[in-house]
């Protein structure tokens, strides 16, 4: 981003010779990009001016660096994108199912594939862990089928930010189902849409009250709300199944999406202050400590995870690592956790996909009960992954979580990252169980607090 905001402020001064006005609601717009945003609302009768006038900015169909359209300031890219996208939702027979963790959305897409499945069937998720979840809950309802990422289904190009499955050359299917639709960013998605072809059902299904994806645009979000009052497109799933084993996670949950969370203790939740944090966890990982083959190992990754609101700072992801890895050596642990963090295609590991090392071999689940060795040395980058954060736990599912705030919320605003839909994310990856540590004023703000992502959809 730093270096996108510095080529185009040069650029748009030394090409265009922009003014100072200009300038401003180019540096702002970038801003607002960086927070998530795909675009800037200008309010000043007398900066619309100046951008109507500007060379460097154009409205709709011009080719500028910079586009003004409905009161709306974009870079030019994302107003591309954003542009493809509401056109291709209007081309295409979409259909939308939504609704919180365990309400049915995989049961609603199972029935409704089970009348087709005569038909061309293409399934996808965000990341290889969602696309197997994805694969594995419809296995569940006797439907057998592949699932992928989004980036093999649409063709990876090696160091290309385009695909080989385009709108020159669609994908070829009857029908389309993508899972963990709000993971998906504004580049993404156009990308996707564009792929479909016109004669084809897309499903898109996914919880639009999680996070929003890490880069721009909170386009699920927007699509949903589009399509809210449209019976024959849009399917909101209210029953959590799941409730009936855990009332309480389903019953905050509720609270912090309404921002009427203040008690964080109830029959399936247990708030703590943060210095509680290692005598009421550590203890925790001692099956995995002791764990002598891989399969003890793995299944305990199922069962308990550390959720982080930040990667650092004493309440951090990295800090709770390094403090359960010496506590690991300690004990002479056999399997250590880790997380990838970029996508391997030649290897088929993907950013997210969690497993653990020991000495010499790195071990994942590929299938529901599959497990693959592979050597340490040709890993894609990871990192330890006892503790990871919320943002990375997105299109997973544990018995139990243990969600760490920090203590107190950082005076110069840093922490607005805090917000009602990170926490209610952070405690719907568990399915009995949730343990929260941190301060209970930063856990009541955080539940005060939404994120706003400004764009032209919906």
């Amino acid at each position: 981003m730093e270096k996108l905001k510095e080529f185009l402020l040069e650029y748009l001064e030394t090409q265009y010779g922009v003014s100072k006005i200009v300038k401003n609601c180019a540096e702002r717009v970038l801003a607002q990009l960086e927070k998530g945003s795909i675009c800037l609302k200008i309010e000043s009768s007398a900066e619309a001016e100046e951008l109507k006038k500007s060379p460097a900015v154009g409205s709709n169909d011009e080719i500028r660096p910079l586009i003004f359209n409905n009161g709306n300031l974009y870079i030019q890219r994302y107003f591309i994108y954003q542009k493809r996208i509401l056109k291709k939702i209007k081309e295409l027979k979409i259909h939308i199912i939504t609704g919180g963790p365990g309400t049915g959305k995989t049961t609603s897409l199972a029935e409704i594939l089970k009348n087709r499945l005569n038909e061309k069937i293409l399934l996808a998720a965000p990341t290889g862990k969602a696309a197997l979840r994805m694969k594995e809950s419809l296995a569940n309802q006797k439907i057998d089928l592949e699932a992928k990422t989004l980036h093999r289904l649409l063709g990876y190009k090696h160091l290309s930010v385009n695909f080989r499955h385009a709108k020159e050359n669609p994908l070829e299917a009857d029908i389309i189902a993508v899972d963990e639709c709000s993971m998906i960013d504004l580049p993404m998605m156009s990308k996707l849409l564009d792929a479909v072809p016109s004669n084809c059902d897309l499903y898109l299904l996914g919880d639009k009250n999680q996070l929003a994806s890490v880069e721009a645009g909170s386009v699920f979000a927007d699509i949903c709300r589009m399509f809210e009052n449209d019976k024959s497109v849009y399917k909101k799933l209210t029953k959590s199944w799941r409730a009936k084993n855990a009332p309480g996670i389903a019953a905050l949950s509720k609270e912090i999406l309404e921002g009427s969370a203040k008690n964080f203790d109830n029959e399936n939740v247990r708030c703590f202050e943060s210095d509680k944090l290692e005598s009421e966890l550590f203890g925790r990982y001692k099956n995995l400590f002791s764990a002598q083959n891989k399969e003890e190992a793995l299944e305990f990754l199922k069962t308990f995870q550390i959720l982080c609101a930040t990667k650092v700072g004493k309440n951090g992801a990295k800090h709770i690592n390094k403090r359960l890895c010496d506590a690991a050596k300690k004990e002479r642990a056999k399997f250590i956790p880790i997380i990838i963090t970029e996508n391997n295609y030649q290897l088929n590991l993907f950013n997210g996909d969690t497993g653990i090392k020991d000495n010499e071999q790195a071990y994942f689940y590929i299938g529901e009960n599959e497990i693959k060795a592979f050597s340490v040395l040709t890993l894609p980058a990871h990192e330890h992954a006892f503790a990871i954060t919320i943002h990375k736990s997105q299109g997973s599912e544990y018995e139990r979580v243990a969600v760490v705030y920090p203590d107190k919320e950082k005076e110069d605003g840093s922490e607005t990252i805090l917000t009602r839909e990170l926490l209610y994310t952070a405690i719907t990856r568990a399915k009995k169980e949730c343990f929260i540590f941190g301060g209970k004023e930063v856990l009541a703000n955080s539940c005060e607090r939404r994120i706003y992502r400004a764009s032209g959809i919906g």
